[in-house]
């Protein structure tokens, strides 16, 4: 696909804003130091004066979410800081020779790199915005509206509520709630603790595969994606028989439903506020036993996330001289994503995001996808575009196993 690179802007708020230097959370601290990504496709937009529209209501946006228009830079070393400058972000305006239909079922490959934003994670940090946004016009008169966020700032929660808030001013309408701010609420105390149990329950090495030392031959093997779509009739017998067999000695008298955390933050809350879990098992138990087994292993997974787990989180994350080893540093300087590998897989759910019906007053959206996905093991789970409780799957394996995983993911489920 060729993408041709019209214009670019670097917009600021039109109004002053708050000027200073924020200390970032400690969650915000241990992301891969990239950009969030995502793309929302429109049909027959040319009636309207898009660019000046984007243009205008995200200098207002900015004044709200002034963070985004600011700047990191480090500070002891491997910690990050955000300077509230104004600095502002970036705005580029392209066309393509291609047609939205040349985009089978939406699936992003390699080739469609040129539909987000560019991000050159060569320069010094400081230098880097933290927002990249791009409007690309197809030769249909279709567009799609790419933005990259840096995830050392906010992560895909926070994302959306912006985008949201963004498109309810392009509207013409005020904005519906204003963002929080103070990070201080997920900060350590002083002096952080943390007990040297605690670190193997989230922080050590994922496993690898048996006999090997290291990642670098898995790293090399080549990948593919594929996008898995689940009808709201198949999410149901799914759920089903993940809560089969509840009287089985391994079985808890509940529901398995979907990702939960607690405790509850400050509403609207704008920064990083995950905390990562790892659910494990033996290969041989996971292959022989039912749906349940693997949903149970997931909610006990999900179900440590109290509010202790976070405090200890945080405190642990506080107690470490080099946060490097958590930020991924090598992914942020070779532009490349986390590399999960098999036999690991990294799941994000999507599902509870408020991802659909962003309309900046040309009606909302036909497709939402995330940003393009490159690396073994990386899959997202998505609210399907129909909004009728369908399920999109998008996870990238070794090209050597892509066929046989579609073929055991279907089974069992087809309608």
């Amino acid at each position: 696909m060729k993408v041709s690179l019209k214009n670019h802007w670097v917009v600021k708020p039109t109004e002053p804003t708050w000027n200073g230097t924020v200390s970032l959370s400690e969650l915000d601290q241990t992301f891969s130091i990239t950009h969030i990504r995502a793309i929302y496709y429109y049909k027959l937009c040319q009636d309207y004066d898009i660019i000046n529209t984007l243009k205008t209501s995200l200098s207002k946006a900015l004044i709200h979410f002034y963070p985004l228009a600011g700047r990191l830079r480090w500070i002891d070393g491997s910690r990050l800081e955000l300077d509230c400058d104004a600095s502002g972000v970036v705005l580029t305006e392209a066309e393509t020779d291609a047609k939205l239909d040349d985009l089978e079922d939406f699936l992003l490959s390699p080739g469609c790199n040129s539909l987000f934003p560019r991000v050159d994670y060569t320069i010094p940090i400081n230098e880097i915005p933290l927002l990249f946004v791009q409007l690309t016009k197809f030769q249909c008169g279709a567009i799609a509206l790419s933005s990259a966020i840096s995830h050392a700032v906010v992560d895909g929660l926070s994302a959306v509520y912006f985008l949201f808030e963004w498109a309810r001013l392009a509207r013409g309408e005020p904005l519906m709630f204003a963002p929080f701010h103070d990070r201080k609420v997920l900060r350590a105390g002083e002096p952080a603790t943390a007990s040297p149990s605690f670190e193997l329950l989230q922080f050590c090495p994922t496993p690898l595969l048996i006999g090997m030392s290291n990642t670098e031959n898995e790293k090399k093997n080549k990948t593919k994606s594929s996008v898995l779509k689940l009808s709201k009739t198949q999410v149901e017998i799914l759920r089903g028989k993940a809560n089969q067999g509840r009287n089985l000695e391994y079985s808890k008298e509940r529901n398995y439903t979907r990702y939960e955390m607690q405790p509850p933050l400050p509403t609207f809350y704008f920064g990083n506020a995950i905390v990562n879990v790892i659910a494990t098992g033996v290969s041989g138990k996971i292959t022989s036993s039912p749906l349940e087994y693997v949903a149970r292993k997931v909610r006990e997974a999900i179900e440590m996330v109290t509010s202790d787990y976070a405090n200890s989180t945080i405190n642990f994350v506080k107690s470490q001289e080099d946060l490097s080893k958590f930020q991924d540093i090598h992914a942020f300087k070779s532009k490349e994503g986390p590399f999960y590998g098999n036999p690991n897989l990294g799941v994000v759910s999507w599902i509870s995001l408020p991802l659909l019906g962003l309309d900046f007053g040309w009606g909302k959206e036909i497709h939402m996808s995330p940003g393009i996905r490159e690396n073994d093991g990386d899959c997202v789970i998505l609210p399907g575009n129909e909004g009728d409780g369908s399920l999109t799957v998008e996870i990238v394996l070794q090209d050597a196993h892509m066929d046989a995983f579609k073929k055991f993911f279907y089974e069992d489920i087809k309608c």
